[in-house]
């Protein structure tokens, strides 16, 4: 059984990561924001309209003399007077040489060409360089090399870095995401809900949005480092540039991903089988330490090497109280069952696989976790002997993947018909707040029904919700009242008796403060 690490507590356990919020003020000098752009824009604009106002009054009548001089005090762009911003611009273009993306790092056994890859100008704008060219003048990196993947929201390039003490070159992976042309334009569903990002996700502003996304990839991916599970460590944040560690070998190739693995040996089976146990272990730490859920889980985000399966782009990944966390969790078994199913592996069905994630009782460690994977398959009852059997099964996953699960009582629908039911068949039965409660008391019944016991022990059961003598005086009986009426009054009389006089009480008063005096 293995200790449930709270997420604050692993993101405080992470104190060596470098995060710059918003640390975009030494920029600001250089290249001016998305605001000032466009209030240049508006201001321009006005600046038009005031001139044709002007011309229009001057050939209005052509004979006639303008009454009032235009005024020709247009506003002018201001030159740069700051000396700093000089100095910063002298200090980093000596390392502009440095930003080498025509080397381009792949697989010799690869077919695609460089100029597949080079999609340096969709991400790399002139802000991205200036941020890459201070993290090359900070001794953060020395080289920033050819880009590794491609996708529909950031570019991941190849750098390295050469430490002082002449040691091996450290290599490093940049991802960078896109600002300009935004392909993936769903992101609003994986923010909206989610306490870390009340505020939401601002649509009219790209930068913002893409700096909020970048930090939500930052954030998740310090909890699955300090959860102990195998993924790249994020080291720098800087606007939409996220700086982490590289998964491949010493000479800059990358890990490649599952969905590219070739596996070989003689137990070329086992080692699937072996791989899809490992990865729903990956997915139920996720979801008991890390408190999330990977939302875009699939052979395509997972990379492989030497038996080991490293999970990469959280970007998406919302925490297990999110409103549509259980319906990103299905989707992600739906995926890994699909692709482990195409590979020959014989997989659980995905409501038993569901049920192991999000079971609270049960270990989060390895080698516990694949044994508890071990016993699924051990008591499993859902193999498919006949071609009926395996339609029924398929059958009974797409009613799952389709079925509505509440996450709290309000989201259900009927609760007196539940009540009815035996929590076992209940299929958010590893929502409810007490488990061990009602396990207890389902074993109970069942002993008693073992013993022979008669049925009164549910009138027993019953009895505990009966409602008891209602509080309050309009309830109590009028004999009652008027007998504790009675006791209330003998009770002041005698106390009345042994009461001070006020004349007594007063000299006492004045003859104890003179004495003080």
């Amino acid at each position: 059984m293995g200790n449930l690490l709270p997420s604050s507590l692993l993101i405080s356990q992470a104190d060596d990561y470098i995060y710059e919020d918003g640390a975009d003020d030494d920029l600001d000098g250089v290249f001016e924001s998305a605001d000032e752009l466009d209030s240049d824009l508006f201001d321009s604009s006005a600046d038009l309209t005031k001139s044709y106002n002007r011309q229009r009054q001057l050939h209005a009548n052509p004979g006639s003399q303008p009454v009032a001089k235009p005024r020709s005090n247009a506003q002018k762009p201001t030159a740069n007077t700051f000396s700093s911003v000089d100095d910063q611009v002298a200090e980093l273009s000596k390392h502009a040489a440095k930003i080498r993306l025509d080397t381009v790092k792949q697989d010799h056994g690869r077919e695609k060409d460089k100029a597949d890859r080079a999609t340096s100008e969709l991400v790399l704008d002139q802000r991205t360089r200036m941020i890459l060219l201070q993290m090359i003048n900070r001794g953060l990196l020395s080289e920033v090399h050819g880009a590794i993947s491609t996708g529909k929201e950031a570019n991941v390039y190849g750098a390295v870095l050469f430490p002082t003490d002449e040691s091996a070159p450290v290599q490093r992976a940049i991802k960078i995401y896109k600002t300009a042309i935004l392909v993936f334009k769903d992101r609003e569903r994986y923010i909206t809900g989610e306490h870390r990002f009340k505020a939401g996700a601002d649509k009219g502003n790209n930068r913002k949005m893409v700096k909020l996304w970048a930090e939500k990839e930052f954030r998740n991916l310090r909890r699955l480092h300090a959860a102990g599970i195998a993924c790249p460590e994020p080291l720098v944040l800087k606007l939409h540039v996220l700086v982490m560690e590289f998964l491949g070998d010493r000479r800059g190739y990358a890990f490649p991903r599952l969905r590219d693995a070739r596996l070989t040996g003689e137990d070329v089976e086992d080692q699937w089988r072996n791989l899809y146990i490992q990865l729903l272990g990956i997915m139920r730490r996720l979801y008991q330490v890390c408190s999330l859920v990977h939302a875009d889980l699939s052979e395509y985000n997972i990379l492989y090497n030497d038996k080991q399966l490293y999970i990469i782009d959280v970007s998406q990944s919302v925490e297990h109280d999110h409103p549509r966390a259980l319906e990103f969790l299905r989707m992600d078994i739906k995926n890994i069952s699909g692709y482990f199913r195409r590979e020959g592996v014989n997989i659980l069905a995905e409501r038993a696989v569901f049920n192991f994630i999000t079971a609270r009782e049960g270990p989060v460690q390895e080698p516990a976790l694949s044994q508890a994977v071990e016993h699924l398959y051990e008591i499993r009852t859902d193999v498919p002997e006949t071609d009926e059997a395996a339609a029924a099964q398929e059958v009974d996953n797409e009613v799952f993947r389709n079925q509505y699960i509440p996450q709290s009582l309000q989201e259900v629908y009927d609760i007196e018909k539940d009540i009815d039911r035996p929590v076992n068949e209940l299929v958010y039965k590893n929502m409810l707040a007490d488990q061990v409660v009602a396990k207890e008391h389902v074993e109970s019944a069942d002993e008693g029904s073992e013993d022979g016991s008669s049925p009164s022990d549910d009138s027993e059961d019953e009895s505990r919700f009966e409602k008891g003598t209602p509080r309050g005086k309009k309830h109590e009986d009028k004999d009652e009242k008027r007998l504790h009426k009675l006791a209330v009054k003998d009770a002041k009389r005698e106390k009345r008796k042994e009461k001070i006089p006020k004349a007594v009480k007063k000299k006492l008063v004045s003859s104890s403060t003179r004495k003080k005096k």
